[in-house]
Order: structure tokens, then C-alpha cells, then sequence
């Protein structure tokens, strides 16, 4: 038993190193694939998606700025991130690329709004820590590749932006003035950047891990639970 409790705590050290911890996983910027939507040819204004692995589950939170201040909470901080508020839709249900804003709301996949804590390790230093709250995306069963959908603050004007739309120019009305993937927070993790009239960038990360496994609290709960079983088999012996 002593083995099996070192084995999980040698997992979770080794996890550290990857900039999250277990069960969660980071995407790269080879997970990010960009198409120019037409007649908005600028780099900044490129359509882009995420691919995302069959039976895992994605998880969006704020990036990681400090590691010796708390990281804020995505929610009324830089998204609406109330249960219908944030989403996705898949690639493939959007064949063409010049559709324009607001026509294929129906295509989008509402998130419910579930909550973990996810635990994020500066990459020069895996003891290191901080933790942020994190929204579930959705689980998925397939392989897929997805436009992520967010919804901004009332005070940033209340408008559901993804990574599909036109952004603002003279023919496209809307609050989006860009949107980019080319950076990395402290912890490795691509920040996706949204430009929103007037107030900047608001952004954001992802992060996946495989569905059905234990998030960080129910694992380090089950190791205390086979460190109890032992202590109690030691006192069975001894008896």
C-alpha cells in the first residue's frame, strides 16, 4: 500500500512539471488552426479553432498573470461566465466561411456553467503554484475541431463574441475588434486574446483532461482514503 500511495504522489510531482496539474493537460498552438474569413484578410481578424481530443473534457479559466496574487476569477471579471453565457460550435456545422454574425446562433453548443479548481505550476519552477476557477466547455466523444464562443461583461457591452465572426470594420457592426492566439501566459498556457471596443484585450485559456477521471480534489482525496485503509490494515495486523 505504501508503494501504491508513493507511486501516486510521484505522478502528481511528475504532473507538475507540465505547467497544470493532473488530470488536466494544456493545449499548444498546434491545437489553434486559422482560416482568413473573407473580405478581412488581417491577421488579427482570422477565423480560428480549437481541436479538441475524443474523451476528454475542456476547460476554460483565466490565464495566469502572478503566481503570488490570486488569479481572478474569469466570471465578472472578463466574461460572463453564467450557465448559457459561453459555448462552442463545431467546424463542421459552419461549412462556409463567410456567414455573418448572428446567423448561426442556433449552431451554438451553451455551456452549463460547472466549476472546478484547476491548478496551474510556473514553468520555471513546478513548486511553484497557483490555482484559478475553472468552467467546463463540455465532454466530448469525438474528435473535433471547435469555434469557441464567449459572452462579454454588461459594462463591455453584453455581446456574444467568437472565434468564427467578422470582427468591426465598415460593412460588420459589432463590439470585436480582434482576435489572437500567438502569446503564453506564466504557465505555458496560449492565451486567447479577444480585442473588445474600448476596453482591450479580454483573455482567456484552455485546458483539457480526460473524461471520467478525477478532478484535483476527488484525487487527493482518494489518496488520503487509501492512506486511511492502509493506517486501518497496519492496526488489524497489530490486533
Amino acid at each position: 500500500m505504501k508503494k501504491i500511495v508513493s507511486m501516486m504522489l510521484l505522478m502528481v510531482a511528475v504532473s507538475m512539471l507540465a505547467g497544470v496539474l493532473e488530470p488536466f493537460k494544456q493545449f499548444t498552438q498546434a491545437d489553434f488552426t486559422d482560416a482568413a474569413k473573407p473580405g478581412q484578410p488581417w491577421a488579427s481578424a482570422q477565423v480560428f479553432t480549437l481541436s479538441v481530443k475524443a474523451n476528454t473534457s475542456v476547460w476554460l479559466s483565466n490565464y495566469v498573470r502572478s503566481f503570488y496574487e490570486p488569479i481572478p476569477d474569469l466570471h465578472g471579471n472578463v466574461y460572463n461566465m453564467a450557465p448559457e453565457k459561453y459555448g462552442y460550435i463545431f467546424k463542421e456545422d459552419l461549412p462556409k466561411l463567410d456567414l455573418a454574425n448572428g446567423s448561426y446562433d442556433s449552431l451554438i453548443h451553451w455551456a452549463d456553467g460547472k466549476t472546478t479548481t484547476i491548478t496551474y505550476t510556473a514553468s520555471s519552477n513546478p513548486n511553484i503554484t497557483n490555482d484559478a476557477k475553472g468552467y467546463l466547455l463540455d465532454e466530448f466523444k469525438k474528435d473535433a475541431e471547435i469555434y469557441l464562443v464567449m459572452t462579454t461583461l454588461p459594462s463591455d457591452g453584453g455581446e456574444t463574441v467568437d472565434t468564427y465572426q467578422y470582427v468591426q470594420d465598415a460593412d460588420h457592426a459589432t463590439t470585436l475588434q480582434s482576435r489572437q492566439h500567438n502569446t503564453v501566459d506564466l504557465a505555458g498556457n496560449v492565451r486567447i486574446n479577444f480585442g473588445i471596443d474600448s476596453v482591450g484585450a479580454r483573455e482567456f485559456v484552455a485546458v483539457y483532461a480526460p473524461s471520467g477521471q478525477p478532478l484535483p480534489g476527488l484525487l487527493f482525496a482518494g489518496m488520503l482514503s487509501l492512506g486511511t485503509v492502509f493506517a486501518a490494515a497496519k492496526l488489524r495486523k497489530r490486533s
